[in-house]
């Protein structure tokens, strides 16, 4: 541990002077959240043409995936005009560190490229290169093969993914330094309440989720709150963390939330 006197300890640990600690930002959105959808989680999914779940799902254990596009222009070859290839980050199993690997798109539909790693959860996936259209043409899905959980995925035109959703393994903490909550949707008031949830026991159930924060918000205009955790609030892994809208009060009520914090190695 090296200990640092009259610096920012936020700006030291991301300039990687501060051994065992990484910064974290998670962000994401969801713009389609309904009365009838609600709860919902905060994430690419929710937004999806093709009928990915408002509420994201963990595999049911460590899968391979396929990663694939709706569009044939986001493909590796020379004639591909959108993202070429990525790079994704997540989790082979809950006691070992994040991994990441790169992917060469091959295109839409049954041109799925698999991963070579399995994973228990996919929780950032970013464009590295890209043709003429210099981001994705489509919807770019990590699907986990048997359970088919659409564990990640990249809008159109987005880059990268945008969800508020971690997962932490068994050899880290993550300390909580903020989380914030905003709706994007201007015109008749309304409300929309979000909360911070987390599974504790992400080995072995990944369904259950406990509260840890509650925000809310009016929706006439656009609105921001933030909450600020002092001293940081710790999520011993292995755990999920994700923002949940659990209720709106107007359908088509677009939600964005994140969380701030540090990933220290125990």
């Amino acid at each position: 541990m090296t200990y640092l006197h009259n610096r920012d300890f936020g700006l030291e640990v991301a300039k990687g002077n501060v051994s065992g600690h990484l910064v974290v930002n998670k962000f994401g959105r969801n713009a389609e959240v309904d009365t009838a959808t609600d709860p919902a989680d905060v994430w690419d999914g929710g937004m999806a043409t093709g009928g990915d779940s408002s509420v994201w799902v963990a595999p049911t254990q460590a899968r391979g995936h396929t990663i694939a596009s709706s569009s044939t222009a986001d493909d590796f070859s020379a004639s591909g005009t959108g993202a070429r290839t990525l790079r994704l980050w997540g989790l082979t199993d809950w006691d070992t560190a994040e991994v990441n690997e790169d992917i060469e798109l091959d295109g839409a539909g049954t041109n799925a490229v698999a991963t070579v790693n399995n994973y228990v959860i996919i929780h950032r996936m970013r464009v590295l290169t890209a043709g003429s259209g210099n981001t994705n043409a489509g919807e770019i899905r990590a699907t986990a093969t048997t359970d088919g959980t659409v564990t990640a995925r990249i809008s159109a035109g987005k880059g990268q993914t945008l969800m508020a959703i971690y997962g932490v393994p068994s050899i880290q903490s993550f300390y909580v330094v903020q989380w914030y909550i905003d709706v994007n949707k201007s015109g008749a008031a309304g409300t929309a309440a979000v909360e911070l949830v987390v599974a504790p026991d992400a080995d072995t159930d990944v369904d259950l989720f406990v509260v840890k924060h509650h925000l809310g918000l009016q929706t006439t205009g656009t609105s921001h709150v933030a909450h600020t955790f002092d001293p940081p609030f710790k999520i011993a892994g292995p755990a999920i963390i994700k923002a949940s809208v659990f209720e709106v009060s107007a359908n088509n009520t677009d939600v964005s939330a994140g969380f701030d914090g540090y990933l220290v190695t125990s």
